[in-house]
């Protein structure tokens, strides 16, 4: 099980210019929302740090940092980039003047160099060799942050199997009283009735409220649960959509059972369900 939440944060320096790379994931019910923020001349980078992002880290909302030190030396405008620019620009629009287009052509991409950082091949490389290792870093703290959620999933679907239990003894108790209460009603009336007829109602009563079914299936479900946590790894999903079915028996078994004892349990498992269902929307 791994967490959609996590946080890392990593200051290095490339040919004397200091960088800090921050990145943020949160929990998302969009898949992998990303958003990357880097300087200007690394812009060229970001195709590959978001298909990067996309395989490691899967799902989630991520914020991907990258800022410069303020404190160096300022950046120095690269003339020959910028007028290529500009004769691109002309080339389009031969009647736009000077003043627009130099004011399009210092909007693009790369116009700005830092005056240490020569930016090439080699330094895009190293660059993305520490944006490769922060985010496999990131996602280890993520598995780390899921092993613990694991244990508080797997504690609170403990629970709801240990009080589904106590309802096969409060079942046979519930259904006893009940026998006896109509029986006692039958035997203080004068009412005349057909006996093979009473039994055919009866059998019908007690098999509407009858909650064995949905004790079996909410004991198979659990099981489920159980297994997935044990095989999977991206599951958050799935998770959901299984303790979706676990409150849905957990329900019906309240809506049938009309008695305090077998309510008090439902009441005491929503509450556990609950528990996971919110652990679960951090879970990739």
């Amino acid at each position: 099980m791994i967490s959609m939440t996590g946080y890392s944060k990593k200051d290095f320096k490339i040919q004397g210019v200091s960088f800090s790379l921050t990145i943020k994931s949160l929990n998302s019910t969009k898949g992998c929302d990303i958003t990357i923020k880097t300087p200007r001349y690394l812009l060229d980078l970001e195709p590959e740090i978001r298909k990067t992002i996309q395989k490691v880290l899967v799902r989630g909302k991520i914020s991907f940092i990258i800022t410069e030190d303020a404190n160096r030396l300022s950046l120095m405008l690269d003339k020959k980039k910028l007028s290529s620019y500009i004769n691109t620009i002309r080339e389009i629009e031969p009647e736009a003047n000077s003043g627009a287009i130099l004011n399009a052509a210092i909007k693009l991409p790369d116009i700005f160099a830092p005056d240490k950082l020569i930016v090439n091949t080699t330094i895009k490389k190293s660059i993305l060799e520490i944006i490769y290792k922060e985010i496999n870093s990131l996602n280890i703290i993520r598995r780390n942050e899921g092993r613990i959620l694991k244990k508080e999933i797997k504690r609170y679907l403990n629970n709801i199997i240990k009080i589904s239990k106590q309802l096969v003894t409060l079942e046979l108790k519930r259904l006893k009283n009940r026998k006896l209460k109509i029986e006692n009603q039958f035997r203080k009336s004068n009412i005349v009735y057909d006996l093979p007829k009473l039994e055919s109602e009866m059998i019908y009563y007690f098999e509407r409220s009858d909650i064995t079914e949905e004790r079996i299936r909410l004991q198979h479900h659990c099981n489920f649960f159980s297994t997935v946590m044990k095989t999977e790894e991206i599951l958050g999903k799935k998770l959901n959509f299984i303790s979706q079915e676990i409150l849905r028996e957990i329900n019906t078994i309240g809506s049938k059972a009309n008695d305090f004892e077998i309510q008090k349990r439902v009441v005491q498992m929503k509450q556990e369900i609950e528990k996971i269902k919110e652990q679960i929307q951090n879970v990739l």
